[in-house]
């Protein structure tokens, strides 16, 4: 049976490392998924869904605070019945509450009200709990109705299916928030990726979703990859690909990449790769911008402007341009750079900037992966 949003496969993790070196205020892992004896397909620049899970621990603690025995059987809908402790850890989130959720709390929870409401909204509801218990006893169906049910993550794939056809890979950044009170939440996902998945034993549920953001048809295709941070993973994909091709006597066009984090020292994710690639000429071009290791920021955006000429040779020369990363802020900066490169090399005004990279988007040779 075909892998899919209504088929998922249960991948087993096979191997976790962090690839953020000592002394990094980043834990960056690089995970990878045993996708064999499954009908999984995917190909370079595809995402994975994965569904998460709660901790196990953490929920426990709601259901003692409720006094709601873990055993005690729900409905998770489509009839099914699970015990609510199943529901909790596997289909509803507990960290990120709706605006029903404190609604309800308020009408159950007498000493909650008015500003001490608006503080709880940064909480789990295990610290919500924690610090007001609500009126009991709690009916095992009363909390759920109150909850939002848990999503699947998308994460860039990183790696080829050439290179590793029965594996997935995935670059994760572990991150968390402080609520209101200082208590430190980690992120639902990240955490039980990073955390919660034992390797060689457990086995997250997956599907492959496709997308807009391949190579080009064409191997001898030019390639402007810009992928700071985990933005490198689609691009870490593309040259095991290509490298792939190229050891089976495919030529390839040539690539070039530009990456940045904080510091060279503890942020190269994948150092010895990439530079390894670079040796062996199937990435042409690195471009590498590391904004803290000196007194002004540089970052990629920077690189690109001070790279306009030969950039825009390339990219008059049919390369293909592929952002990888953070929307509201990095992708933002790289795009108004992309056409300061038009309007500086290329003598266009703002409006033929913009026009021309609405075509190179139409005719799919710009495209972007951003989140």
């Amino acid at each position: 049976m075909v892998c899919d949003r209504n088929n998922p496969f249960l991948a087993r993790l096979k191997a976790r490392s962090r690839v953020t070196a000592p002394g990094s205020d980043k834990n960056v892992q690089h995970l990878i998924f045993d996708t064999s004896g499954g009908d999984v397909h995917y190909g370079c620049g595809d995402s994975v869904a994965i569904m998460p899970k709660n901790n196990a621990a953490a929920v426990s603690d709601i259901l003692g605070f409720l006094g709601i025995s873990p055993d005690a059987m729900v409905n998770v809908g489509n009839a099914a019945m699970v015990s609510i402790f199943s529901a909790l850890v596997e289909n509803f989130c507990v960290t990120h509450l709706p605006q029903k959720f404190f609604e309800w709390f308020s009408s159950v929870a007498a000493d909650v009200g008015g500003e001490q409401l608006e503080k709880l909204k940064t909480c789990s509801l295990v610290e919500i709990l924690a610090k007001h218990r609500p009126k009991l006893p709690i009916g095992a169906d009363e909390l759920l109705p109150n909850l939002r049910k848990l999503t699947p993550r998308m994460y860039s794939i990183a790696s080829s299916p050439l290179a590793y056809p029965d594996e997935i890979h995935i670059v994760v950044n572990v991150v968390s928030h402080a609520d209101e009170f200082g208590n430190i939440v980690p992120g639902v996902a990240s955490s039980y990726l990073a955390n919660g998945m034992r390797v060689g034993i457990d086995a997250a549920s997956i599907f492959v979703v496709k997308s807009m953001f391949a190579l080009p048809t064409d191997a001898s295709t030019r390639l402007i990859m810009i992928g700071p941070g985990t933005g490198i993973a689609p691009f870490r994909g593309f040259l095991q690909e290509r490298q792939h091709l190229r050891n089976n006597g495919t030529k390839t066009g040539d690539s070039w990449l530009f990456f940045g984090d904080r510091h060279a020292a503890t942020d190269f994710l994948f150092r010895d790769e990439i530079l390894g690639f670079k040796d062996l000429g199937v990435l042409t071009k690195l471009d590498l911008a590391f904004s803290r290791d000196q007194e002004d920021k540089v970052y990629v955006q920077d690189r690109i402007l001070e790279n306009r000429e030969e950039l825009w040779e390339w990219i008059t020369e049919g390369a293909y341009v592929y952002v990888c990363g953070n929307a509201s802020r990095m992708a933002v900066d790289v795009d108004n750079a992309l056409r300061r490169v038009a309007m500086d090399v290329g003598g266009m005004d703002a409006e033929r900037a913009d026009d021309f990279f609405k075509t190179l988007k139409r005719d799919r040779r710009y495209r972007r992966d951003v989140y």
